[in-house]
C-alpha cells in the first residue's frame, strides 16, 4: 500500500493544477469522451478497470490480463457524431501489451463566408488516436501501466499532430474486495494547426471499487459492486463520478448485470445519469449504455469484448 500511495503521489505533483481556463481551451477534446459501454453506464468510472479497455482509462488494468482479449466499441454522440474505438491485449511472460485505436467522425458541414453568407461547399473534421501500451505487476497487489499515443486532428485542409502518454496504477487493498487506482492522462506535446497550438486535455484520474458478494454458495451467485471517480481535469477542474452494478453469475459461466451512474462536470454542461445492461460468459461479454448529457443530449454505447486463452 506504501508503494501505491508513493507514486500516486507522484503521479499527483504532474498533475493539472486547479481550473486553469474555461471549458473546452485544451484540443484533442474527443480524448475526454468515454469509450466502453460497461464504465460508461456506471458514471462514466474507470479507475479500476481491468482487460483491454484499460487502455483508454488506466493502463495499469493491463496487468490484470491473462490471455488475449479485444474489445470493440461504438459510440453514438451528440449531433451526429461517431465515435469508434479498438484495442486489444495479450499477456506476454511477466507482462501485458495493448494496442488501442480511437477514431471520430462527424457529418460534412457547410462552409460560410466573414458575413455570415452560406458557400457552395462543405468541409468535414476528423480525430484519431492510435497507441501502445504496457502493463505489469510490481507486487502481487499492485500493477502499473503505461501507454504512448499518437493524435491527430483534421479541419478541413489542415491537419495536426501529438504524442500523448498515460501513466496508472491499481492496487488491490483486499483481493477480490476492494481496489483503488490513479492514472495521469495525456500528458504530451501540443497540437497546432497553422500558428495556433493547444495542449492536450491533462488529468489526473483517481478512484476505488468495491465488490461485496451475495449468495456466493448458491446456484445463482450474485454480487453489487460500487465504483467512484474523481477527476482533476487541466480545462474544467474537479469533477466526480459513481457507479453501481448487478451481476448474476450462473454455474454455466454465463453472467447478467445491471447498471447505473452519475457523473458530475465542472462546467455544468454534460452532467447525467446513465443505465446499462450487459450480458455474456467467460468468452465474451456485450454491453449497452444510455448517458445523459444535460443540455449537449444523450449519447449511446455499444461494446463487444472478446477473451481467449487464460481468459476464457
Amino acid at each position: 500500500m506504501f508503494k501505491f500511495i508513493l507514486c500516486a503521489l507522484l503521479l499527483a505533483a504532474a498533475a493539472p493544477g486547479s481550473a486553469a481556463g474555461s471549458e473546452g481551451v485544451s484540443g484533442a477534446q474527443f480524448l475526454r469522451i468515454g469509450v466502453g459501454a460497461r464504465e460508461a453506464a456506471l458514471g462514466d468510472t474507470g479507475a479500476t478497470v481491468s482487460g483491454a479497455q484499460s487502455l483508454f482509462y488506466n493502463p495499469a488494468g493491463l496487468s490484470d490480463l491473462a490471455g488475449t482479449e479485444l474489445a470493440l466499441s461504438q459510440v453514438k454522440w451528440v449531433m451526429d457524431v461517431n465515435y469508434s474505438n479498438l484495442a486489444a491485449a495479450k499477456s506476454f511472460g511477466a507482462g501485458v501489451f495493448g494496442l488501442s485505436v480511437n477514431y471520430l467522425s462527424m457529418p460534412r458541414l457547410e462552409k460560410y463566408d466573414k458575413l455570415g453568407n452560406k458557400l457552395d461547399a462543405a468541409f468535414s473534421a476528423a480525430d484519431m488516436a492510435a497507441g501502445i501500451g504496457y502493463g505489469a505487476k510490481l507486487t502481487q497487489r499492485l500493477g502499473c501501466g503505461l501507454n504512448a499515443r499518437y493524435v491527430s486532428s483534421s479541419l478541413d485542409d489542415k491537419t495536426a499532430s501529438a504524442m500523448a502518454f498515460d501513466a496508472g496504477l491499481k492496487y488491490a487493498v483486499v483481493r477480490g474486495v476492494l481496489n483503488v487506482g490513479a492514472a495521469l492522462q495525456n500528458l504530451g506535446t501540443k497540437l497546432k494547426f497553422s500558428e495556433e497550438s493547444s495542449s492536450l486535455p491533462l488529468n489526473l484520474k483517481l478512484g476505488a471499487e468495491y465488490v461485496l458478494s451475495i449468495d456466493s454458495e448458491a446456484d445463482l451467485p450474485k454480487k453489487i459492486s460500487f465504483y467512484a471517480d474523481v477527476n482533476q481535469l487541466k480545462d474544467s477542474g474537479v469533477s466526480g463520478s459513481a457507479g453501481i452494478e448487478f451481476l448474476s453469475a450462473y454455474r454455466d459461466g454465463s453472467l447478467f448485470s445491471f447498471r447505473g451512474g452519475y457523473r458530475t462536470n465542472a462546467g455544468d454542461k454534460s452532467s447525467g445519469a446513465s443505465l446499462g445492461l450487459g450480458m455474456g460468459s467467460g468468452a465474451y461479454l456485450l454491453d449497452y449504455s444510455y448517458s445523459a448529457l444535460g443540455s449537449l443530449g444523450q449519447a449511446h454505447r455499444l461494446s463487444l469484448t472478446l477473451k481467449f486463452g487464460a481468459e476464457s
